[in-house]
Order: structure tokens, then C-alpha cells, then sequence
């Protein structure tokens, strides 16, 4: 079934210079529309200049008046080309930058939005879509669309400049050019929509092909692909995917080009037409020769201006693909924070409450959290424990705001977080995921998540000592500014895995947020060196709520309360103890753990 465009092109004509008002200013709009007032007038100059000239030499006039006409004639002319050619530059520059500003919002929004909709296909697909109109040139996207209709203004300007002077001297020659117009922009319509249904199916093609590109590139991949020869896999990827972009791209242009050769046919029917009239005309005597010649640069004019005006509605079609789905981007997954209250106990311990809360992603057929009922009471010690799959992950960032519940609620101190601000609830907790990696940025701002001139040298410190790296960071040859990373800088320092994890947990213990969330950090670690990790997070911290998540159930005895998942819902809650003397999943599991950790310990032992 045929996608409905869902923005009209009035829409997006109005979007676009709304925005490029609003970010180049006045200065920017009238150097674009001095552009198009120079551009109807300087070939309308130039034109009339045979014209002018025979006039003046048949006028009758002194050799010296003569002179002095067209001699300020040519004036007139090089000076309408110097300032064309200083505001054209301005157009240029006030485009350019345009795009460059509209490349800012489109990061902000992808930075701004809510992760659910980041993480999801439907929001993944979405914005490669959108990338395409921000980065595919001058002469593709967001700032050709822009200049597109400005050269439409300037070919219909001249166009109808153009047909008053025709339509002064012959009602018929008007028809003649007014008619071949229209008719050759209808066989460009045409096209146009032709290569908009087309442009569909190459979004899918080309998403495919942008996720291939970055797999590629991706350093970490580099030892998979070349380990398991997987590059003629690869290869043979990027040729089907490229060869089925080309057709969907042949498609388009063949549409345009069977508009372009219906076009040339009226064309040359047309000017048959016109200058068999003129000519007829100047013979019959009804026509002088300075006339003649001004008539005949102007039908050769307005020619230039129909196809410069086709041109450019060619151009508006072709990116009004683009622009929708930059649009659709824009305006997808807005969780607008006006009128959402701040939580009523900001920086203080909190109870978390969910109240038969679900989650399932999307495109499953089953939800990944079913009927969850929990609270977590302020400054509790919990555990989220199970095998992997088990939905502890979906659950944390459920809690932390990151997800919304695709059913029932879930409270902060009694206020429904649905209703919250979601930048405000994000500062209440900080949360160490199971994969951990740092920004090629100093040290300290991976730490601290601002400026240095934001920094709190004191907590940065005291933060990397609690978590044990602090040794490691002032042997750096930058200390705190040391680059992460060669990214940026060639002089930068790579962490190994536990390193990253003591890193994650300074910045955790830095921002000083009532409710820390630890996923899986130490799931590199062996089950003893987990455990004592765990324990030591513990002491780091005294009056703050805690989460631990862990698939090995010995590492998280110390808690409150453990929550052993199952298939995303808890099945057995309760202390260690407890839950050992109920015999449950978390018992037999418990064992069957300790059992297989006690074997590899043996064995290691007997090969030592």
C-alpha cells in the first residue's frame, strides 16, 4: 500500500524558511532575496542589451551621445554583475550555514530524546532516514531544498517578467510560451511523483547500507571479520545492496529524463512558432529591428526560464522525500517536559513503587516484564538476580526513567514518573551498565560530565580514590586531563576492562545521586573478586538506595532483600537465607552455581 506523504509541500516550504529565518537572521534572508531580485534583472539586462544598442545607433543621435549611452549601458551591466555575484556569494554562505545549524538540531534531538524511542527499530530507522537529508552534500538534502525554491522564485520572477513584455506585443506568442510551460512542468510533476513512491523503498536499501558501512568501520569488528573471512560476506553485501539502490535510483531518473525529452520536443515546436512569428512580423513591417532583436532575446529568455524553473521544481520533488523524513524525525518521540513537575524530594533517598507494570519492546509478540509489583524502599539494599534474559536490564531502566511501561505504573515518593520531568528524574540516579566504555575526552570529563571550569576538583578526586583508580589516573602523564582514547589524540591512554568498570564507578559516586543502579559491572571478574567488588560498593554507599545487578547469586548475599527474575517477572523475593530454606528456583540455582565454581576451582588447583 502506498505511504500517504505526511507533510504537504506548503508545509515544508514554510519549515524551511522559517527556520532559516530564525537561524541566519535578517541578514541571511535578504541576501537571499536580494539574489533573486538580481537574478530576474541582470539577464533581463542583458537581453535587452542588442536591442538597446541598435536603438540608440538608428536614434539619430551624435557619435559622442552615442557613445556615452552605451558606454553607461555597459556600466549599468558590470555593476548589476558585481553585486549579483557578491549577493550570490552571501546566498551561499547563509545556506550553507543553515544546514550547518540544522545539523545542530537534528544532534540535539537524538542527545534530547527519550531512549526508548532512540533504542527502538522504529526510532533507529527514522533517523538514518533523516541523516540522509543532513549529509548527502550541497546538491542533496536539506540545504539544496532550500536553494531550490529560491531559484524557482527567480525562474518564476523572470517568467513572468518576461510574459508581460511578450503578452504586451502578441496575445498569441503569450499563449504559445504559457502553454509549452505548462505542459512541460506537467510531464515534471509527473516524474516527480513517480520518484517520490520510488525514494520509499530505496530508504530501506539505503538504511541496510549505512548499518553494513558502520560494521565495517568499526575497529572491534575488525578481528571477527578477518578471523572468520567474513569479508567477502561483506563485500558481496555492499554489491547487492548498492545494486539494488541503483535501480530503484535508474527508476527516478528515467522518469525525469522522459519528462526532459517530452520537454525538449515542446520546445522546439515552440520556438518554431515564436520566431516564425517575429520574423513574419519584421517583414511584413510591423517590427523594427531594435524591436526584433529584443523580442528575440527575450523568447530565448524566457526559454532559460522555463527550464530553470523546471530544473528547480525537479530539484523540490526530488528532496521532498528527505525533508519528510527529517520532519518525521523531528517530530517522533516528543515527550514534551512543559507542565511535568520536578521529583517533590530531589537529592534525598527515595521509595520506588511499580504497580503491575509491564514492558514489551517493539515488534515482540510477548511482553519482556509481565505483572511487576515491587517496592524498593529508601536506602535499601537490593538485589536483582537470575540468568541472563531474565529482563533485570529492561527492569533498571525502567526504574531509572529510561523506558516507559507499556502497562501499569510506576511511582517515585508517591508521584506517578509518567508525570515527571524526565531530566529532572535522571538526576536522582546514576547507574553503572554492564557494558562500560569511555567518551575520547579527558578523563575528568568522563567523569564529572561537564566543562573543567564546572569541575569539582575535590569530589573528582575523592570519587576516583573510592573507586580505586585514583593510583592509576596520577600516573598518567595528564593526570585527570589525560585523554581516553586515540580518537581525538594520538597521545591518549586505552583502560583495560576493570579499569573502565572503576572509572564508571567514580563517575556514579561523582554525580552523588540518591539511587545507584549497578549493572552487571563486574561480570568479567571471577565469582570471589565479584563478590568482594560488590561489597566494597556497598561501603561507597552508606545512606544512598542500591541496586545490584548480578546473574551469580553469591555475590549479592549482603543486600536486603534479593529478587530473584524469571521470564521477566520475580518469582521468589526474601533474604539469602530464606530463600535457601524455601527450596526454590534461587536454591537450586544457588547450588548448581556453587557446585560448578567449586569443580573449576579444583581443577585449577590441580594444574597449578
Amino acid at each position: 500500500m502506498e505511504k500517504k506523504k505526511r507533510y504537504s509541500v506548503w508545509s515544508n516550504f514554510r519549515y524551511t524558511f522559517y527556520h532559516l529565518r530564525r537561524l541566519e537572521g535578517m541578514g541571511g534572508m535578504a541576501a537571499c532575496g536580494g539574489d533573486v531580485v538580481m537574478s530576474i534583472l541582470l539577464p533581463f539586462l542583458e537581453a535587452a542589451f542588442a536591442g538597446a544598442v541598435a536603438a540608440v545607433l538608428v536614434s539619430g543621435k551624435k557619435p559622442e551621445a552615442i557613445l556615452l549611452l552605451v558606454t553607461g549601458y555597459v556600466v549599468l551591466l558590470q555593476a548589476a554583475r558585481l553585486l549579483q555575484s557578491h549577493l550570490r556569494q552571501r546566498r551561499i554562505e547563509a545556506l550553507f550555514m543553515y544546514r550547518g545549524g540544522m545539523m545542530t538540531e537534528f544532534y540535539r534531538k537524538i542527545l534530547e530524546m527519550d531512549g526508548q524511542s532512540l533504542e527502538s527499530s522504529e526510532g533507529q530507522g527514522k533517523r538514518e532516514a533523516a541523516h540522509r537529508n543532513l549529509f548527502s552534500g550541497n546538491d542533496r538534502g536539506i540545504e539544496k531544498y532550500a536553494q531550490s525554491y529560491l531559484e524557482a522564485f527567480f525562474n518564476l520572477g523572470g517568467l513572468v517578467l518576461y510574459g508581460m513584455i511578450v503578452g504586451r506585443r502578441s496575445l498569441f506568442l503569450l499563449a504559445i510560451l504559457t502553454a509549452e510551460t505548462l505542459l512541460s512542468s506537467w510531464f515534471n510533476y509527473l516524474a516527480g511523483k513517480r520518484a517520490y513512491k520510488t525514494s520509499e523503498e530505496a530508504n530501506k536499501y539505503w538504511r541496510d547500507f549505512q548499518y553494513l558501512r558502520r560494521e565495517t568501520i568499526l575497529p572491534e569488528n575488525g578481528k571477527d571479520i578477518r578471523l572468520y573471512r567474513m569479508d567477502k560476506w561483506f563485500l558481496r553485501r555492499f554489491y547487492e545492496w548498492i545494486g539494488k539502490i541503483e535501480v530503484i535510483c535508474h527508476k527516478e531518473r528515467t522518469g525525469f529524463m522522459a519528462a526532459g525529452i517530452l520537454g525538449a520536443l515542446l520546445s522546439f515546436g515552440r520556438n518554431v512558432l515564436v520566431y516564425g512569428y517575429l520574423i513574419l512580423q519584421m517583414v511584413q513591417g510591423a517590427l523594427t529591428l531594435p524591436e526584433f532583436l529584443l523580442y528575440v532575446g527575450i523568447a530565448a529568455g524566457f526559454e532559460a526560464w522555463m527550464n530553470g524553473l523546471f530544473e528547480a521544481f525537479r530539484e523540490i520533488l526530488e528532496n521532498e522525500k528527505l525533508m519528510d523524513d527529517y520532519r518525521d524525525f523531528m517530530d517522533y518521540g516528543e515527550a514534551s517536559e512543559e507542565g511535568k513537575q520536578a521529583p517533590s524530594g530531589p537529592g534525598k533517598a527515595h521509595e520506588i513503587r511499580l504497580e503491575n507494570v509491564c514492558f514489551r519492546y517493539e515488534g515482540s509478540d510477548s511482553d519482556t516484564l509481565c505483572n511487576i509489583d515491587l517496592t524498593i524502599r529508601p536506602g535499601e539494599r537490593i538485589a536483582l538476580v537470575g540468568l541472563n534474559g531474565a529482563g533485570k536490564t529492561t527492569l533498571i531502566k525502567l526504574l531509572c526513567g529510561f523506558f516507559r511501561p507499556t502497562g501499569g505504573k510506576i511511582y517515585l515518593d508517591g508521584q506517578d514518573m509518567g508525570e515527571l520531568s524526565g531530566k529532572e528524574v535522571f538526576k536522582e540516579f546514576s547507574v553503572v551498565f554492564q557494558e562500560v566504555f569511555a567518551f575520547s575526552f579527558p578523563l575528568a570529563a568522563n567523569v564529572c560530565c561537564c566543562g573543567e571550569a564546572q569541575e569539582d576538583r575535590q569530589r573528582l578526586v575523592e570519587s576516583l580514590k573510592k573507586a580505586g583508580i585514583w593510583e592509576k589516573v596520577k600516573g598518567l602523564p595528564g593526570g585527570v586531563r589525560t585523554a581516553m582514547n586515540k580518537d581525538l589524540d594520538e597521545e591518549g591512554v586505552t583502560f583495560s576492562g576493570g579499569e573502565l568498570q572503576k572509572l564508571m564507578l567514580a563517575r556514579a559516586l561523582y554525580k552523588n545521586a540518591p539511587v545507584v543502579i549497578l549493572d552487571e559491572p563486574t561480570a568479567a571478574l571471577d565469582p570471589i573478586a565479584e563478590s568482594e567488588m560488590y561489597e566494597k560498593y556497598d561501603e561507597m554507599l552508606q545512606g544512598r538506595t542500591g541496586i545490584f545487578i548480578s546473574h551469580r547469586l553469591s555475590s549479592t548475599r549482603f543486600c536486603d532483600r534479593i529478587l530473584f527474575m524469571e521470564k521477566g517477572r520475580i518469582t521468589e523475593e526474601g533474604s539469602h537465607e530464606s530463600l535457601m530454606e524455601r527450596g526454590g528456583a534461587y536454591a537450586e540455582l544457588f547450588t548448581l552455581q556453587a557446585r560448578y565454581y567449586r569443580q573449576k576451582k579444583q581443577e585449577e588447583e590441580s594444574y597449578a
